[in-house]
């Protein structure tokens, strides 16, 4: 049986609504081969946020452990969950890398809340050792991001950045330990201030490493 010219038509029609539909996922818009890109300002203000974070939660748990309150546990919890946080904005760029590079901060701060267990209990010799290997677990993050990222991020300049943060951190822990409040105080604006640094160091490397993987001025980063 033949079928008239407007049936055919109708038909044509849907088959043509059915591929258009298709090509749609399901937020509406269409589906690409291409990974979306990330502003450079997004993606410059979400490392920010991590470190915000990262210093946030340590300056927590050294109340927490130092004053023994009762929600160190759950603070020491949300510390830890930072390291697997900075993983996750570095995994599209360095795969497995990023996990690595993620443990490595996560086996850092772990000795460093070690590290305020010894020093609350008054133990020099441990607090000695696990100060000595905390600033090693430093170095170790320096190096390995220096492989990962040689030109923007360099060991001659990451190694040092590690190690002032770590210094600055310590003064705040020992400061309160020694009830010197407004010597705590002054440490933690330093604090601050660095981690701010180690914030755009972090996401001006990535932005300078992979440029095309991200949208806007190049300078957009740079909007501190």
């Amino acid at each position: 049986m033949k079928k008239s010219a407007r049936s055919v038509g109708m038909t044509l029609g849907a088959v043509a609504m059915l591929t258009f539909w298709g090509n749609y996922d399901q937020t509406g818009f269409a589906a690409t081969s291409e990974p979306q890109k990330v502003s450079t300002l997004t993606y410059h203000d979400e490392w920010r946020k991590l470190w915000e974070d990262h210093i946030t939660w340590t300056r927590v748990v050294i109340m927490g452990v130092l004053d023994a309150l009762p929600g160190t546990p759950e603070y020491t919890a949300r510390l830890l969950q930072n390291p697997g946080d900075m993983a996750a904005a570095l995994q599209p760029y360095y795969g497995i890398s990023a996990t690595e590079l993620g443990d490595l901060i996560k086996q850092h701060l772990v000795i460093a809340a070690q590290v305020l267990v010894d020093a609350k209990a008054g133990d020099t010799t441990a607090l000695n050792t696990d100060v000595s290997r905390w600033y090693g677990k430093g170095h170790d993050i320096a190096v390995k991001m220096g492989a990962m990222n040689p030109k923007y991020w360099p060991l001659s300049m990451g190694d040092p950045m590690w190690k002032q943060h770590l210094d600055v951190t310590l003064a705040e822990a020992t400061d309160h330990l020694m009830a010197n409040y407004s010597g705590e105080v002054a440490a933690y604006d330093q604090v601050h201030d660095l981690a701010l640094q180690m914030a755009d160091f972090f996401s001006n490397g990535v932005l300078q490493q992979f440029r095309g993987a991200f949208s806007g001025p190049k300078n957009e980063s740079r909007h501190n």
